[in-house]
């Protein structure tokens, strides 16, 4: 094959992560993350970070890499992630980007321009969308560029975050992003699609046993190292709700958290779904209707024929 760089998309949950290892191993490559909150150190857990026999197979990148009071978001994450692929081809090897925040995905493979960013004005920001009256004065502000996208009303980090853009620059974001359907040359694009109706059960049994390894701990340290007066960290999913969980006195026991959390990350793969379906044109999908066996090396198997090995 050629140089390409694979990039393996799809919903939690969707075996990217053991796909892109096995892969990886097997073509002699190297694994970057593509995910917003994998990177933290300390949130191994609720993040799904990739496990002891993946790490085994292949080196990973941006990964268990920051402490989690550093910022990161797409304008950080695209120049790393550049820099990762150039250092892995110039070691002859093949760069494997996998993961499914999709924002991160699509900048760099299709490209928009980066927004333009000022610490001071994003501190303030986030300490003002930390309420819901903050984020009412916020949204009315962004309103005076249009119509908010449905995200802005449920994501206060997004909403700052918009903001901040359109006070330095007069713009929406969206209004300033370079909206391609071209990909970059470079890239060779998979999207992993499961069926929904499946994978909301197997969202169910993974969050029963993310919270049997210690979710609950790991949130209760995290939040003694800070978590909750973090700028990007404190946005991971689940996290807010174990910490309310935990400040209430665990009311409803584990079994009512667990259902909480469950349902949290169903709605999110279903937006990862929909993002997925519509925003990666040129990408070859991967439909898995068929959760019996070895499902992440039929996937494997199946990009392998793809690229013709």
């Amino acid at each position: 094959m050629d140089n390409a760089t694979l990039v393996i998309l799809g919903p939690t949950c969707s075996w990217k992560s053991a796909a892109a290892a096995r892969l990886a191993h097997d073509l002699g490559g190297e694994v970057i993350s593509c995910d917003s909150m994998q990177i933290y150190k300390g949130l191994a857990i609720g993040t799904a970070q990739p496990g002891p026999e993946e790490l085994a197979m292949a080196p990973h990148h941006l990964v268990n890499q920051l402490d989690i009071q550093a910022p990161w978001n797409v304008n950080l994450f695209v120049p790393a992630a550049k820099d990762l692929i150039s250092q892995i081809q110039r070691r002859g090897r093949h760069a494997i980007l996998a993961g499914g925040t999709g924002l991160y995905a699509r900048a760099l493979v299709y490209g928009f321009s980066l927004m333009p960013s000022d610490p001071a004005i994003a501190a303030a920001l986030r300490e003002e969308s930390a309420t819901p009256e903050g984020c009412r004065r916020l949204r009315a502000e962004l309103s005076q560029a249009g119509e908010l996208p449905e995200d802005l009303a449920r994501n206060p980090r997004h909403l700052a975050r918009a903001v901040e853009v359109f006070r330095l620059t007069g713009k929406a974001p969206w209004e300033l992003q370079q909206k391609n359907a071209v990909p970059a040359p470079g890239f060779r694009q998979f999207c992993i699609l499961p069926d929904f109706t499946l994978l909301k059960e197997r969202i169910r049994l993974r969050t029963k046993k993310m919270l049997e390894e210690g979710w609950v701990e790991e949130c209760r340290q995290a939040l003694a190292q800070g978590l909750a007066n973090t700028p990007t960290a404190w946005q991971a999913l689940g996290y807010r709700d174990i910490a309310e969980f935990l400040r209430q006195g665990e009311p409803g026991g584990q079994e009512a958290l667990q259902e909480l959390l469950a349902n949290r990350t169903i709605q999110y793969a279903r937006r990862q779904l929909t993002w997925f379906r519509h925003q990666h044109p040129g990408a070859i999908t991967i439909p898995v209707n068929d959760f019996s066996g070895d499902v992440a090396g039929r996937i494997h198997d199946e990009i392998l024929k793809e690229l013709h090995l």
